[in-house]
């Protein structure tokens, strides 16, 4: 049942899904930087410094960014086929769309795992 709902015959089930999963990948880092926060409660910037140090806690946080920036995609993506008519207007605003978001992951990539 689910693969039938996966398939070309529903193709906004797909993204559905895919924002449904994003937002609760976002939502479980949310939960586990809280924690994280409430429990180590860093103050300094060198114990923020700290705070990211651990390569786990490293890609988590890209994790979080790459699905941060899928779910935005979706999102902003839908809004623009609601309420954007024109449809030149749409691929341009879509494009500086994944344009930006690209950069932010190229971004996040660096800060994450490069720094």
């Amino acid at each position: 049942m689910l693969i039938e709902l996966l398939t070309k015959r529903y193709p906004g089930m797909r993204a559905w899904l895919m924002q449904r999963l994003t937002a609760l990948v976002m939502a479980v880092y949310s939960v586990m930087l809280l924690v994280r926060v409430a429990i180590l409660q860093p103050s300094i910037y060198e114990e923020w410094l700290s705070f990211f140090q651990p390569l786990w806690f490293r890609i988590a946080s890209w994790l979080f960014w790459i699905c941060l920036s899928l779910h935005a995609w979706l999102g902003v993506r839908d809004v623009f086929k609601d309420y954007v008519p024109n449809y030149d207007v749409r691929e341009v605003l879509l494009k500086i769309l994944a344009v930006l978001l690209s950069v932010y992951i190229v971004w996040a990539t660096w800060l994450f795992l490069v720094y």
